[in-house]
C-alpha cells in the first residue's frame, strides 16, 4: 500500500513539473524573426551583368570608345556591311568631341550605352564621385542622341556594390562582359577570332573596343562573325539579347562553359 502511494506521488510531481513547464514555454514573448540583411543591396543586387540566360543561341556585339575617331568609323564601315547591329559603351569626353561619329552610330541602327566620363577606377571613388561621373556623361549622351542610355560598363570593368548600386539609383544597369576579345592587346587578328570563337557561348555579351589603339579589331571583326553565325549564334546588341533571359550576375570568366551552361 505504501509502495503504491509513493508511485501515485512520484506520478502527480512529474505531471506538475511538465505542465510547468510547457506553461513558461507558452508564456514566453515570441521573438520576431530579424533579417541580416536589407533586401535592396542584397549579394546579388550588387553584381552587374555578365551574360544572359538563354537557351537560345545568342550573343550580344559590345564596342567600348573613349579614344581617336580612325576605328570607330573603320568598325561602323564593316557593322554596316556585314547588316549587323551593335551596343556602343560611349565615354562623355569622347562624345564631346565626335559627335559626329555618335550620330553616325546612331544613325546606322545601333543601341547607345554609357562608358561613363572620366576614365578612373570607380571602386576607389567616393559615392558622390560615381554618381557624378555617370551622370556627367548621361548628359552629354542624351543631349546629342536625343535617346536615354539604360546600359553602363564602367571604365576598365572596375565595380564594387557601392558603384553598381549608385548606377541602379541613375537607371542604369552595370555590364561588365562574359568574352574579351583581348582586341585592346593588339594580338593579331588569328588571336582576336580565335578567342572569341573559342569562348562564345548562348547569352554571352563579347567585349570589343572602337578605340583608336585597338588597330586590329575592324580586321578580326568580319570573320568573328562569320565564324560565331556559321556556329548557330545570332549576334545582337545587348538590349535584344536581354529581351530573352535574365541577367546573369555570376562572373563566368575562367570557367568551364559546361559548367556555366549547367551541363
Amino acid at each position: 500500500m505504501f509502495i503504491r502511494r509513493k508511485f501515485v506521488l512520484i506520478a502527480l510531481a512529474l505531471i506538475l513539473t511538465i505542465t510547468g513547464a510547457l506553461w513558461g514555454m507558452q508564456s514566453q514573448k515570441e521573438e520576431p524573426v530579424i533579417e541580416l540583411y536589407d533586401l535592396t543591396v542584397a549579394a546579388d543586387s550588387q553584381m552587374p551583368m555578365f551574360y544572359v540566360k538563354t537557351d537560345r543561341k545568342a550573343a550580344a556585339l559590345t564596342f567600348d570608345i573613349s579614344w581617336g575617331k580612325e576605328v570607330p568609323n573603320k568598325v561602323l564601315d564593316v557593322l554596316k556591311e556585314h547588316n549587323q547591329k551593335a551596343t556602343f559603351f560611349l565615354s562623355g569626353p569622347w562624345s564631346n568631341n565626335y559627335k559626329d561619329v555618335v550620330r553616325r552610330i546612331v544613325e546606322d541602327g545601333h543601341e547607345i550605352a554609357s562608358h561613363g566620363q572620366d576614365h578612373v577606377n570607380l571602386s576607389q571613388e567616393s559615392k558622390e564621385s560615381i554618381r557624378q561621373n555617370i551622370q556627367t556623361a548621361h548628359d552629354i549622351l542624351v543631349n546629342i542622341t536625343r535617346t536615354t542610355p539604360k546600359f553602363f560598363r564602367p571604365p576598365n570593368g572596375d565595380y564594387d556594390k557601392t558603384v553598381v548600386l549608385t548606377a541602379r539609383e541613375l537607371g542604369y544597369e552595370t555590364v561588365i562582359w562574359a568574352v574579351d576579345s583581348k582586341d585592346w592587346m593588339n594580338p593579331g587578328v588569328t588571336a582576336i577570332v580565335t578567342e572569341v570563337s573559342k569562348y562564345t557561348f548562348p547569352g554571352a555579351i563579347i567585349l570589343f573596343h572602337a578605340s583608336d589603339s585597338a588597330r586590329e579589331t575592324h580586321e578580326a571583326l568580319p570573320m568573328v562573325l562569320q565564324n560565331l553565325k556559321t556556329a548557330g549564334y545570332e549576334i545582337m546588341p545587348l538590349g535584344q539579347l536581354l529581351a530573352l533571359g535574365k541577367p546573369a550576375r555570376d562572373d563566368p570568366r575562367g570557367r568551364p562553359i559546361s559548367e556555366i551552361l549547367g551541363e
